[in-house]
């Protein structure tokens, strides 16, 4: 697909409506094609996650590239390993995050390479310097916006957004009450 520029032509001052100093046309901006052949789809262990996948899927079909499944387990806090609150032992959120990364990955067509990573640490930062180390061109992930849990898994977003380079798209899924009613 080839772009081409558009130029437009500076506003002509005339004796009755001659623009303010400083006004006219914008400086001819050039268009360029963006092109996503190396696409990270970040995923976690929600429903939503197989929506990012599916978006990635269609992107690097378009463009026949390649596709990459990444998930971060994150430690639980220290305040969380005493009492009532421990969580599960660290292997089982690994085994989770195995299984969860094979089912996705195992769910797309043939034709698309795909590669699957699986990192401990801080979620946007290791997302972020994988997506640059890896030369990624885009990187998708589900947005989430309800809830507790949605809020803490959004600040993943919002700090990606921060530390990378990376073009990041998040998509959501509606919820219920932003959905057109059926008349």
């Amino acid at each position: 697909m080839s772009v081409e520029s558009v130029d437009d032509e500076p506003q002509r001052p005339d004796e009755e409506g001659a623009p303010p100093p400083g006004v006219g046309a914008a400086p001819r901006r050039e268009l360029t094609e963006i092109s996503s052949r190396n696409v990270l789809v970040a995923v976690d262990g929600t429903p939503e996650a197989w929506d990012a996948v599916g978006l990635g899927v269609q992107i690097v079909r378009a463009s026949r590239g390649r596709l990459t499944l990444l998930t971060v387990v994150v430690p639980p806090p220290a305040w969380t390993q005493v009492g009532l609150f421990a969580p599960p032992a660290d292997g089982d959120a690994e085994r989770a995050a195995v299984e969860r990364l094979r089912e996705l990955a195992d769910a797309i067509p043939d034709d698309i390479p795909v590669t699957t990573q699986l990192l401990h640490g801080d979620a946007a930062h290791l997302i972020a310097q994988h997506a640059e180390q890896g030369n990624h061109d885009l990187v998708v992930l589900a947005a989430h916006e309800h809830g507790p849990i949605g809020a803490a898994i959004e600040s993943v977003q919002r700090r990606l957004l921060k530390c990378t380079r990376v073009p990041v798209l998040a998509i959501r899924r509606p919820h219920p009450a932003d959905e057109p009613r059926q008349q």
